[in-house]
């Protein structure tokens, strides 16, 4: 990710959405190695289902995941998620690192009339990296290229043993997205179709954690 405050003074929203995106996850980081520093569980795949610890572990995290608006598709899946989170490689560092930008395109969609709309679509891969441990998000920021409006923005986070999933989505958005805007410069579909095939495309992408920011937009004519 680039740095919140680049060189020029140029100041790249996009930057301090994802940042602040990434600090949702080091907060939950934190919350696990808390619980397993007051010795909740040492580790949620060996506690029985419903003892006490288990469940409240389980419970806490689920909290946490509403407050921060992130979602999982179902119980099992946080259990999953606070395993891969107590696992910590060998060479675990202490503080968290900065965001580091691993994947990055920009797909523009410039309208066939002058008074619709442009849309500018931001997908990236980053990696976050907090107490040794590694979060891989990508990000789909689509926006109105006239007022810099977000439509959507939804971001998906793999822990460390399925960057290959990360990866795989990143290429699904990126292909899907490209497709999109041929069949709007081929006139398959119109302007006002965009911004709902948006939402779609996104809405098949299968992460284990995802937040997510939609808009409902209506095309602004000219």
């Amino acid at each position: 990710m680039n740095p919140i405050v680049p060189t020029r003074n140029i100041i790249d929203i996009t930057d301090i959405d994802k940042w602040h995106e990434a600090q949702k996850i080091q907060k939950l980081i934190t919350v696990v190695d808390e619980s397993c520093n007051n010795k909740m569980v040492k580790h949620a795949s060996s506690v029985p289902n419903g003892t006490d610890s288990a469940e409240a572990l389980i419970g806490l995290f689920a909290k946490m995941l509403e407050c921060l608006k992130l979602r999982s598709s179902s119980e099992d899946d946080v259990k999953t998620l606070i395993t891969a989170l107590l696992e910590k490689p060998a060479d675990m560092t202490k503080n968290a690192s900065l965001i580091k930008k691993t994947r990055s395109d920009e797909i523009k969609i410039v309208s066939r009339r002058q008074k619709d709309s442009h849309y500018q679509v931001d997908v990236s891969k980053d990696l976050i990296t907090d107490n040794g441990r590694k979060i891989f998000m990508v990000s789909c920021y689509a926006r109105d290229a006239y007022l810099g409006r977000y439509l959507i923005k939804r971001n998906y986070f793999y822990t460390e043993p399925r960057e290959k999933s990360a990866n795989e989505a990143y290429d699904e958005i990126i292909t899907k997205m490209s497709a999109l805007k041929d069949r709007y410069y081929s006139e398959v579909i119109g302007v006002q179709s965009i911004s709902t095939q948006l939402k779609a495309i996104l809405d098949g992408v299968i992460s284990e954690l995802q937040s997510d920011d939609d808009t409902l937009a209506t095309n602004i004519k000219r």
